[in-house]
């Protein structure tokens, strides 16, 4: 509408739209009869095109009687609705389409067929119009899922050499490698009826078990060897080899698919993340059991060549392993001698090693390094759609000139999808916030992470006052993180000033703490308004409502939609507004007329008054409390060996211990709550704070596991009770738990790994797998003690005996997950901590089992004898025997 025409005609904008509101209709009108037929009645007074639109009769011209058309007072067109977001990407125009999935669906099977059927859209679309994958999860998913395997299969290879390399026969390591496809195969189907998929964690527990299956063939085998070795025909070897360590793998075995029971109930994420991988290693322990005292022995039986004692010591290097046993005879009858020695030196160790745990770090889960950067760009509430749409194209040029970035794109404004955002409080939106996204090379094909990508574009961004830039996680994301700031700082209280004070005053105390990024509160400025207040008595002297008034402002610089338009089977709306020219000031608003009931044009400024202000905040609520919180983004930097050292030779600890350390989350929180408790002292009465974000889920995350850990502890100390049918040979066998904690310690401390909910994971399957050594020799001393040997002679000989298969089951486990412990491939980040931490731990629990437990045996067997003869004095009055 041309405002001078409409004025010069006396006509006012609610008079054309209602004109088109009421000559732009078809309406029913009941039903005639003719003859035998019912006709419907139906009045037909829709517009069938813009050109019937623009002839539509909206007055007639005073005093001339002439017909005044739409045409005559407005430019009719065929248009689009006004430009209120972008997106681009490649600096090209485009659309963007996210397609998500119905929930239970295979993320990989979906994706696929997204793609399957791009190119069967891509044939029948011009040449022109270009596609861009730019983020796929299925090939995230695929990628991880590949690489987990791999790890599984090379670690699998890796534990048959080890197999092969202790027993120099082809037979018993044919006969122990069957296991592994045999308990994968049966792992598969338990997978498959438990309602799970080949997923990260699944794969992980195969990559992680596949060591584990082979231990009881191992101990199976090995014991049928020494059978055959001291004469045996095979038939009798195997059978009495399988019987005489058939309890204890069995209990080994139950101890190690007990720990995992915790975890399949344990709630929350961690609950979730575990309960695949528990139900895996569970599911392929017990085929492994199965197979190793089934189908092992049957297959010794068979394949085994019947030799002389002396030609199975020659053939199977027992001769060379003699030495090996010798030596280790001679440390253990000395270590049994000197027992407050070793026990102070490992005592010493393990003390050692806490104290290094707060050096080690704390975070919820690790950070992995995904094939994506996502930055979000929040300018100050009222920046104009332009303006935003500037400083976006400044950090889209900022990507693209980053090494390992290959596509960049934006968008931003407010769309229907950031509209939703809003909906759900997911994010801002509005013409003042636009988001940048790359994605980059394969992990392969890049030499940087996207975290030092993104911290590289986190300098150069440009100096805008008051604009906000926030790196997403997109890893931590898809792992169950959420949304989540690393750092959350919660402030509860009534009044919004004060909250915002207090936010403030917070903000600037923990600014310049090391490793705090992208610094920002939740608490927003309103965003600028210009008020119109209308004048009700005014308004009512010239025949005037507040409705018809504040309509004619909408109808002028809004748009007001008076109908639609049909074409094609298409709908389309007629928005009446005021032209360009006549809507893009506020000096058009003061000189904008209103045409009252009785014909008078009334200028706007003679009946409201306008004034600028604020629209109103987001207050956010938590537990029915308002909430304002304070968040940051982390980064941790890397480890300064050589500045620890530096720093320890000039007896500076702190900064030493800082340099070792790096900048993990739990540091840096320590930090913050050091600095709000010296800085802020106490909050007014009425206001409280909570740490939220990442910490929190860590603290809970840590609390969950470290219950699962003891429930898991317990649960394995009452089935290694009830196999041993005693209270204390299973107390001796939980001596190996602290000893694992020394190597977990030191093998994060060397890898620059932190305790995570991941390594966490590994620490309570390790509980379950450092007492199987100590299960298999303990329960052969005890073989030895019924036969009549004394004590100390059965622990060195029991030690001797067992040396062999703890040291190729420890090795095969150890040697399974190397592949996954050293992995740099897509997904490391989570399989890395729980192999590594196995791994660590089982080394030095594996070490020290073969000295510790004899040495501690000895003294509870003494103690406990002790205790028997005082109690048989008290009961019978005399020493039993």
């Amino acid at each position: 509408i041309d405002e001078a025409r409409l004025e010069a005609r006396a006509l006012s904008v609610e008079q054309v739209v209602n004109v088109l509101r009421f000559g732009n209709l078809n309406l029913p009108a009941g039903r005639i009869t003719k003859g035998y037929r019912e006709f419907l009645v139906r009045s037909m007074g829709e517009y069938q095109n813009v050109d019937e639109i623009a002839h539509t009769i909206v007055g007639i011209a005073p005093g001339e009687g002439t017909p005044i058309y739409l045409k005559d007072i407005a430019e009719v067109a065929d248009a689009h609705q006004e430009v209120r977001s972008y997106g681009r990407t490649q600096k090209r125009d485009s659309i963007i389409l996210m397609i998500s999935k119905q929930s239970g669906a295979n993320t990989l099977k979906v994706g696929n067929r997204v793609k399957k059927e791009l190119d069967e859209i891509k044939r029948i679309l011009p040449a022109s119009v270009h596609f861009h994958l730019f983020w796929d999860q299925s090939e995230v998913i695929s990628k991880v899922t590949s690489r987990t395997g791999s790890n599984a299969a090379v670690g699998g290879v890796l534990a048959v050499l080890m197999i092969f390399f202790f027993l120099r026969s082809w037979r018993p390591t044919v006969t122990i490698t069957l296991a592994i496809p045999l308990s994968i195969i049966a792992t598969f189907i338990a997978i498959y009826f438990a309602g799970y998929t080949l997923n990260l964690m699944t794969l992980a527990g195969l990559a992680l078990g596949v060591g584990m299956l082979v231990d009881n063939a191992i101990v199976v085998i090995e014991n049928i060897f020494r059978h055959l070795e001291e004469g045996e025909d095979r038939n009798t070897a195997a059978k009495g080899g399988a019987r005489e360590v058939g309890m204890a793998i069995t209990a080994s075995t139950l101890t190690t698919m007990t720990v995992f029971l915790p975890m399949v109930f344990a709630s929350g994420i961690a609950g979730k993340l575990s309960r695949g991988l528990a139900l895996t290693i569970s599911f392929a322990l017990f085929a492994s059991l199965f197979v190793a005292l089934t189908l092992v022995p049957m297959l010794a039986s068979v394949i085994f060549k019947k030799r002389k004692k002396e030609e199975y010591r020659k053939r199977f290097g027992e001769a060379q392993f003699e030495g090996i046993k010798e030596r280790y005879r001679r440390f253990l009858s000395w270590s049994l001698s000197h027992r407050k020695i070793v026990l102070g030196i490992t005592g010493g160790a393990f003390v050692v090693s806490l104290c290094l745990i707060p050096v080690v770090g704390t975070e919820f889960m690790p950070g992995s390094d995904q094939p994506f950067v996502t930055l979000t760009v929040e300018m100050p509430v009222g920046t104009s759609l332009e303006e935003t749409n500037r400083v976006v194209e400044k950090i889209e040029d900022l990507l693209t000139q980053e090494e390992g970035v290959e596509t960049v794109g934006a968008f931003g404004g407010l769309s229907e999808a950031t509209k939703m955002d809003v909906a759900f409080g997911t994010s801002e939106a509005g013409v003042h916030v636009g988001q940048v996204s790359a994605m980059l090379f394969d992990k392969k094909e890049r030499k940087r992470s996207n975290a030092e990508i993104m911290d590289a574009v986190r300098f150069k961004l440009p100096r805008v006052e008051g604009a906000r830039f926030e790196f997403m996680d997109i890893g931590k994301q898809m792992m169950g993180g959420g949304g989540l700031a690393p750092v959350e700082i919660k402030v509860f209280g009534k009044d919004i000033a004060k909250l915002r004070e207090i936010s403030e005053r917070i903000a600037r105390k923990i600014e310049d703490i090391e490793g705090l990024r992208d610094l920002d509160t939740t608490l927003r400025e309103g965003k600028p308004e210009l008020r119109i207040r209308i004048d009700k008595e005014r308004a009512g002297r010239v025949g005037l409502t507040v409705g018809q008034v504040a309509g004619t402002i909408q109808t002028a610089m809004q748009g007001r939609i008076a109908g639609q338009l049909r074409s094609g089977g298409d709908e389309f709306d007629i928005r009446v507004k005021f032209r360009e020219s006549d809507r893009s000031s506020i000096e058009d608003i003061e000189r904008l007329t209103v045409l009252s009931p009785l014909g008078a044009r009334v200028p706007l400024t003679q009946l409201a008054r306008l004034q600028y202000d604020e629209g109103p905040v987001k207050i956010s609520r938590e537990d029915r409390s308002r909430i304002v919180s304070i968040t940051a983004n982390t980064f941790s930097g890397k480890r300064d060996f050589g500045g620890a050292m530096r720093n320890l030779l000039r007896f500076k600890f702190g900064e030493a211990l800082r340099d070792l350390r790096g900048r993990d989350l739990g540091a840096i929180m320590k930090d913050v709550k050091a600095k709000i408790k010296s800085e802020m002292g106490t909050l007014p009465s009425g206001y409280f704070m909570e740490f939220g974000g990442d910490y929190q889920q860590m603290m809970e995350t840590f609390v969950v596991l470290g219950a699962a850990l003891a429930l898991a502890i317990l649960l394995v100390y009452m089935v290694m009770a009830a196999a041993f049918e005693s209270f204390t040979h299973p107390l001796v066998i939980m001596f190996t738990m602290p000893l694992a904690v020394i190597g977990v310690v030191l093998i994060l401390l060397i890898t620059g790994k932190t305790i995570s909910l991941v390594s966490l994971m590994g620490v309570i399957i390790l509980a379950g797998i450092v007492v199987n050594n100590g299960i298999v020799l303990i329960d052969y001393v005890n073989q030895l003690r019924r036969r009549g040997v004394e004590q100390h002679q059965a622990l060195i000989q029991a030690g001797a005996t067992r040396l062999r298969p703890i040291l190729i089951t420890s090795g095969t486990t150890i040697l399974g997950m190397i592949p996954m412990a050293l992995s740099t491939s897509e997904g490391a980040e989570m399989r890395s901590p729980i192999a590594l931490t196995v791994i660590g731990g089982l080394i030095t629990a594996t070490v020290l089992t073969l000295v510790i437990i004899p040495v501690v045996y000895s003294i509870v067997d003494r103690i406990s004898y002790k205790t028997s003869k005082k109690a048989m004095k008290m009961l019978h009055g005399k020493e039993g025997t």
